[in-house]
């Protein structure tokens, strides 16, 4: 068996996503043949998980009809390379009066009542959206994000009006991008209301890369709806903020919003847990609202086998963690292997610190759930860690539970807080994050901080240019070396250029300056002085292709 896994850890397994599940393969290897023979049933699922990930050639993403529609005919499509549509987005049209600032108001609320039956993945839900204009333009279109739209036949719009308008409006839904035709100019510091009707059927997760968007999928016991709600775009100067969709990476461009969100749980055979941020009430036995505002998206789990665990941070953030009982094992000498205990003081130690560091986390709770699909997903106020990192963890910290816990909750800022371009610009959150699984490391295991270099990084060799987008590689295995790890190398570089304390007040004021923004590379290097940007300019000349 030790041979087997030699053999295994030695061969050279394209590794996806996030969470680097070859390497899980290697915590393996490292056992002693104490622990091999107390844990084997962990091992046979790890290796069964790590034969998911041999991938040399990415998927081809499905292609979709355009479907322009003023009816109320159901109609499904998938995903397709999208274009703008040029000439129309916004109009300088100076007839149309603008209305009075409206200080102090969001952007964009959205107020969604949905309809969950557990047992058959569907949803149908009824979203209504204010959206303030403050493009600086008149618009005669809105343009939506509908996520849920890159999946075959998950998504059918039935019904877009101007709120409760009876009258159908125009619109043209190709792969995400939804484009909206208002029927009078929207004249800036205007509002505008649009009432959208949809139905979702939740895809299952599958094996191999398609099952790393499991945080929209349904297994067997959990049903995960993240990024299922169609949002507003962002608006720049170059038009609507929708991206190309690609295997690989994120293409979420995303301003902040408050949602409020009512659940109504249509069958209740199964006793649901809920795992979700904000502000919840039950309403009554079936239903459950949430109030999450100035958040990127609003994220549930749910499931009738979740065990729930609870702690309060030193600044009163209640972190809770949604898990499954794989999550805790007894070895046959009756050791306790607890990996729901171990994440649950990984998430509020690393929040603690990210804290001092970075600034105040935003919201009063952080919902952590075991997902039951390979990789961790980051989502504001929620994160998922992959299933196969609690049956992996044997009572070590120097394993992927502890790296991927402190990841995700480090994309609270590098996200959550201060959003960016994950499609053009993945590095401002990825290599962020990254490098802030060391920053922890060194702080609370010191004696790991070899280990994290030459296990996170070292060995993949990681070179290119941190500042590529996605568009950039043809393989998630180079996307990854590049952006995330070469990246965290040249964060660390950053940092001996300019000394720690220094180097940590320029990220506190970037999440300050950045907070609720799409930060750009601009506003981050802007942060530095003139002598601070001669000391780092070798450094992003040597990383950066645009220094």
């Amino acid at each position: 068996m030790l041979d087997c896994l030699r053999r295994f850890y030695n061969a050279h397994w394209q590794v996806v996503g996030k969470s680097h599940i070859g390497s899980m393969c290697a915590q393996v290897y490292h056992l002693n043949m104490r622990t091999l023979l107390n844990t084997l049933p962990i091992i046979l699922i790890t290796l069964t998980a790590c034969n998911i990930v041999r991938v040399e050639q990415l998927p081809e993403l499905p292609t979709a009809t355009t479907v322009q529609s003023i009816s109320v005919t159901e109609v499904a499509t998938v995903d397709r390379a999208l274009q703008r549509v040029p000439g129309t987005e916004g109009v300088a049209n100076p007839s149309p009066e603008p209305c009075e600032f409206n200080t102090g108001q969001p952007t964009t609320q959205h107020i969604v009542d949905a309809d969950v039956d557990y047992t058959q993945r569907t949803v149908s839900a009824r979203q209504t959206v204010h959206y303030i204009n403050r493009t600086g333009m008149n618009l005669s279109q809105i343009v939506m994000v509908v996520e849920p739209n890159r999946w075959p036949n998950a998504f059918m719009l039935q019904r877009v009006t101007l709120g409760d308008d009876i009258q159908p409006l125009r619109y043209e839904l190709t792969g995400r991008r939804l484009t909206i035709d208002l029927p009078q100019t929207l004249a800036t510091e205007c509002t505008q209301s649009i009432e959208l009707s949809f139905s979702i059927n939740v895809p299952p997760i599958t094996d191999g890369l398609q099952g790393l968007s499991g945080f929209f999928g349904a297994s067997d016991r959990q049903l995960n709806l993240g990024h299922w709600l169609p949002v507003v775009a962002p608006y720049d100067t170059e038009g609507w903020g929708v991206r190309e969709a690609s295997a690989i990476g994120e293409q979420h461009v995303l301003d902040v919003a408050d949602w409020n969100v009512t659940l109504n749980l249509t069958d209740m055979t199964n006793r649901l847990r809920l795992a979700a941020p904000g502000v919840r009430a039950q309403i009554d036995e079936n239903t459950w609202n949430f109030i999450h505002n100035n958040a990127r998206d609003f994220a549930v789990s749910m499931s009738d086998s979740f065990n729930r665990s609870t702690r309060e941070t030193s600044s009163g953030v209640m972190i809770e963690l949604f898990w499954f009982n794989n999550a805790v094992i007894e070895t046959e000498e009756g050791e306790i292997i607890d990996g729901a205990e171990h994440t649950l003081n990984m998430t509020a130690r690393s929040l603690e610190m990210y804290e001092d560091l970075y600034g105040d986390y935003p919201f009063h709770n952080l919902v952590v759930v075991q997902g039951d699909f390979p990789d961790g997903m980051e989502l504001s106020g929620l994160f998922f860690v992959s299933d196969d990192w609690f049956v992996s963890y044997l009572g070590n910290p120097a394993a992927y539970l502890t790296l991927i816990t402190i990841h995700e909750v480090a994309h609270q800022w590098w996200y959550g807080l201060v959003g960016n371009d994950a499609a053009r610009h993945p590095w401002l959150d990825e290599a962020f994050a990254t490098y802030s699984e060391f920053v922890f490391i060194e702080e609370h295991f010191p004696e790991l901080k070899d280990w994290w270099w030459e296990f996170r990084v070292n060995r993949y060799s990681p070179d290119g240019f941190v500042d590529s987008s996605v568009y950039d590689f043809q393989s998630i295995r180079s996307y990854i070396n590049t952006v995330y790890l070469h990246g965290a190398q040249m964060l660390h570089t950053l940092r001996s250029d300019l000394g720690t304390d220094p180097f940590f007040e320029w990220l506190a004021r970037y999440a300050e300056a950045g907070q609720d923004q799409l930060a750009t590379p601009d506003l981050l290097w802007s942060l530095l002085s003139d002598e601070q940007l001669e000391l780092t300019q070798a450094t992003r000349t040597n990383f950066l292709r645009n220094p």
